[in-house]
Protein backbone atom coordinates (compact mmCIF):
# COMPACT_ATOMS: atom_id res chain seq x y z
CA UNK A 1 0.00 0.00 0.00
CA UNK A 2 2.94 2.53 0.56
CA UNK A 3 3.79 2.15 -2.93
CA UNK A 4 0.42 3.11 -4.15
CA UNK A 5 0.24 5.78 -1.67
CA UNK A 6 3.40 7.28 -3.03
CA UNK A 7 1.74 7.57 -6.63
CA UNK A 8 -0.65 9.75 -4.68
CA UNK A 9 2.15 13.04 -4.10
CA UNK A 10 3.01 12.67 -7.49
CA UNK A 11 -0.76 13.37 -8.70
CA UNK A 12 -0.37 17.07 -10.37
CA UNK A 13 -4.15 17.57 -8.35
CA UNK A 14 -1.86 17.97 -5.18
CA UNK A 15 1.35 19.90 -6.04
CA UNK A 16 1.59 23.36 -5.04
CA UNK A 17 -2.00 23.33 -2.63
CA UNK A 18 0.05 23.57 0.85
CA UNK A 19 -2.23 21.95 2.58
CA UNK A 20 -1.44 19.21 5.36
CA UNK A 21 -2.85 16.54 7.16
CA UNK A 22 -5.12 17.85 10.51
CA UNK A 23 -5.67 15.16 13.04
CA UNK A 24 -8.82 15.43 15.00
CA UNK A 25 -7.09 14.43 18.99
CA UNK A 26 -10.60 13.85 20.10
CA UNK A 27 -11.55 11.19 17.36
CA UNK A 28 -7.89 9.75 16.78
CA UNK A 29 -7.39 6.63 18.69
CA UNK A 30 -3.44 5.81 17.50
CA UNK A 31 -4.34 2.91 15.75
CA UNK A 32 -1.07 3.93 13.46
CA UNK A 33 -2.30 3.15 10.02
CA UNK A 34 -1.77 6.16 8.84
CA UNK A 35 1.69 5.99 9.62
CA UNK A 36 2.04 2.72 8.18
CA UNK A 37 0.75 4.05 4.82
CA UNK A 38 2.49 7.92 4.85
CA UNK A 39 4.64 7.80 1.83
CA UNK A 40 6.75 10.90 3.38
CA UNK A 41 6.87 8.66 6.99
CA UNK A 42 5.48 12.21 8.34
CA UNK A 43 3.17 10.89 10.88
CA UNK A 44 3.84 9.25 14.69
CA UNK A 45 1.95 7.99 17.42
CA UNK A 46 2.63 9.96 20.48
CA UNK A 47 0.44 10.32 23.96
CA UNK A 48 -2.56 12.15 23.72
CA UNK A 49 -1.61 15.79 25.35
CA UNK A 50 -4.86 16.18 27.12
CA UNK A 51 -5.79 12.45 27.69
CA UNK A 52 -3.46 10.21 29.82
CA UNK A 53 -3.32 7.19 29.38
CA UNK A 54 -4.43 7.77 25.01
CA UNK A 55 -2.93 7.78 21.90
CA UNK A 56 -3.13 9.56 19.06
CA UNK A 57 -0.75 11.08 16.09
CA UNK A 58 0.86 13.94 15.47
CA UNK A 59 2.09 15.32 11.64
CA UNK A 60 5.57 16.59 11.10
CA UNK A 61 4.16 19.58 8.88
CA UNK A 62 6.63 20.55 6.94
CA UNK A 63 7.33 16.75 5.64
CA UNK A 64 3.92 16.79 4.71
CA UNK A 65 3.04 16.49 0.99
CA UNK A 66 -0.75 17.13 1.76
CA UNK A 67 -1.52 13.51 -0.72
CA UNK A 68 -4.29 12.40 1.38
CA UNK A 69 -3.03 8.73 1.93
CA UNK A 70 -3.61 8.79 5.39
CA UNK A 71 -7.11 10.20 5.26
CA UNK A 72 -7.87 7.51 3.36
CA UNK A 73 -6.59 4.98 5.56
CA UNK A 74 -8.31 6.60 8.37
CA UNK A 75 -10.91 4.26 10.23
CA UNK A 76 -11.67 7.07 12.47
CA UNK A 77 -12.10 9.87 9.67
CA UNK A 78 -10.03 11.16 12.31
CA UNK A 79 -7.52 12.90 9.55
CA UNK A 80 -8.71 15.61 7.21
CA UNK A 81 -6.76 17.67 4.81
CA UNK A 82 -8.17 20.69 3.98
CA UNK A 83 -9.81 21.54 0.77
CA UNK A 84 -9.66 17.46 -0.16
CA UNK A 85 -13.05 16.07 -0.36
CA UNK A 86 -13.83 12.25 0.19
CA UNK A 87 -14.96 12.00 -3.90
CA UNK A 88 -11.72 13.19 -4.78
CA UNK A 89 -9.25 11.04 -2.54
CA UNK A 90 -11.69 8.01 -3.55
CA UNK A 91 -11.15 8.59 -7.76
CA UNK A 92 -7.36 8.84 -6.72
CA UNK A 93 -7.22 5.47 -4.66
CA UNK A 94 -9.10 4.28 -7.79
CA UNK A 95 -6.64 6.02 -10.32
CA UNK A 96 -3.62 4.28 -7.94
CA UNK A 97 -5.22 0.80 -7.97
CA UNK A 98 -6.13 0.71 -12.10
CA UNK A 99 -2.53 1.70 -12.63
CA UNK A 100 -0.52 -0.78 -10.08
CA UNK A 101 -3.22 -3.99 -11.68
CA UNK A 102 -3.19 -2.62 -15.05
CA UNK A 103 -1.09 -5.53 -16.09
CA UNK A 104 -2.94 -8.50 -13.83
CA UNK A 105 -5.80 -9.92 -16.38
CA UNK A 106 -8.68 -9.89 -14.53
CA UNK A 107 -9.51 -13.29 -12.89
CA UNK A 108 -6.23 -15.02 -13.18
CA UNK A 109 -3.00 -15.43 -11.32
CA UNK A 110 -0.30 -12.70 -12.27
CA UNK A 111 2.50 -14.18 -14.84
CA UNK A 112 5.81 -14.57 -14.16
CA UNK A 113 8.42 -13.06 -16.38
CA UNK A 114 10.87 -15.06 -17.49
Amino acid sequence: MRLIARDFENEERFAGRGAVARVDESVCDGCAFCVDICPKSCLKVVAHPHRPGRRTVSVAERACSGCGACQGTCPKEAIAIPGLSTAELRECVRAALRQAFSGVPSGEEPREEP
